[in-house]
């Protein structure tokens, strides 16, 4: 590159210029998919919580201590939908929670359609259900399309890919965006403060650099968490260069198909004990993951894994996500991150707050971009 020296004799580079070019044209890009993103990632903060309010008919039951009645909401599910497969039961955690199935069943000619069922913990009778990854904002739909949307854009795992591309981009524009917005260093506090009237182009610049450098910690932990869940093998095998990262235990289980347990979800649950969280139904594996609360939980979500023989009930081994390495504590804390659950309420009002303000960056950004026109 040229070098040219300033009016005091120092050195600088004409780096700026591509620097700037490279920031505007991943700006426009971005508000392609940063924005829906961000706007769907604010609403599914509280997914839970909205999604029960809608939908309190099929979210909550009478309170009730007894333990759940996991296999006989399977078996109402199955003969509900014919065909069903379950893929994932999360066991209720409140006391009037209900049990919440999800899997696939053929619906309407269609096989294996993404489904999600919700049934009465008490007696295992079915509540509802709805069939999800569908485009529709119906009380029923909205959360799970707000979700649908959230995670690819509800365009399938091509879109997955790109999305992950995009997240690379997006952790390599802070470093761009951030040198831009020190165009002089004994001025640098000038960077961080919003001048000029209100809706001029110096104000609308100032609060476009400005809101990007506070939000700064904030959205760079987003999108390394954003890469590193949508790269989810990609980033694992690019840190096992530096650190050891392990894998959930029954990659390593044989693979001895069963189509019909002879051990109910309920037994392996009492085979685990202690308080459960959720249960994956392995059937390539003939195993139950059992995901249980420990002590080293971060989110509010049972991270122990703990594997249960399908054929006979024998633990087969257990694992928490922590691991035992920092490759894997990385790896865990990733999901607790980007939720903001790892820092309880205040962690996910930071991230239903960052996630508005990066939509306004968005917006301030291609405002800008038009004004310059």
């Amino acid at each position: 590159m040229a070098k040219t020296i300033g009016e005091r004799g120092a050195p600088s580079w004409r780096w700026r210029p591509l620097a700037r070019r490279l920031h505007r044209w991943f700006g426009l890009l971005a508000v392609l998919w940063l924005l829906p993103l961000a706007l769907t990632g604010s609403a599914i903060t509280f997914y839970d919580e909205l999604d029960r309010w809608l939908n309190p008919d099929w979210r909550t039951v009478a309170a009730s201590d007894e333990p759940p009645a996991l296999d006989r909401a399977l078996a109402a599910a199955s003969q509900h939908l014919p065909g069903f497969t379950a893929r994932f039961l999360d066991a209720p955690n409140r006391a009037d929670d209900s049990i919440t199935i999800l899997g696939s069943a053929p619906i309407d000619g269609r096989e294996a359609v993404s489904v999600q069922l919700f049934a009465d913990p008490r007696d295992g009778s079915l509540l509802g259900w709805r069939e999800t990854e569908v485009l529709s904002f119906d009380r029923r739909h909205l959360m799970d399309t707000l979700y649908a949307l959230h995670m690819d854009l509800m365009l399938g795992p091509v879109m997955v890919w790109i999305l992950g591309l995009m997240a690379l981009f997006w952790i390599i524009d802070h470093i761009i965006a951030t040198a831009l917005s020190f165009p002089a260093l004994a001025k640098w506090r000038a960077s961080f403060v919003v001048a000029g009237r209100g809706f001029s182009l110096k104000w609308l610049f100032d609060l476009h650099r400005a809101g990007g450098l506070w939000l700064f910690p904030i959205t760079l932990v987003l999108a390394v968490t954003s890469l590193t869940l949508t790269w989810h093998e990609e980033t694992r095998d690019a840190a096992r260069l530096v650190v050891p990262v392990s894998e959930r235990l029954h990659y390593g289980f044989p693979v001895q198909p069963v189509a019909t347990p002879l051990v109910g979800v309920e037994q392996a649950v009492a085979v685990v004990g202690g308080q459960v969280d959720s249960v994956l139904p392995l059937y390539r594996y003939g195993v139950y993951g059992v995901r249980r609360f420990d002590d080293r939980d971060m989110d509010g979500y049972g991270r122990l894994w703990v594997y249960v023989s399908m054929m006979d009930g024998h633990l087969l081994g257990s694992r928490h996500d922590r691991g035992e390495g920092m490759g894997d504590l990385f790896f865990a804390w990733q999901y607790p991150l980007h939720s903001g659950k790892g820092l309880g309420l205040p962690g996910r009002i930071l991230v239903l707050l960052a996630g508005l303000a990066t939509a306004g960056l968005c917006i301030t950004g291609l405002w800008l971009w038009w004004r310059r026109r």
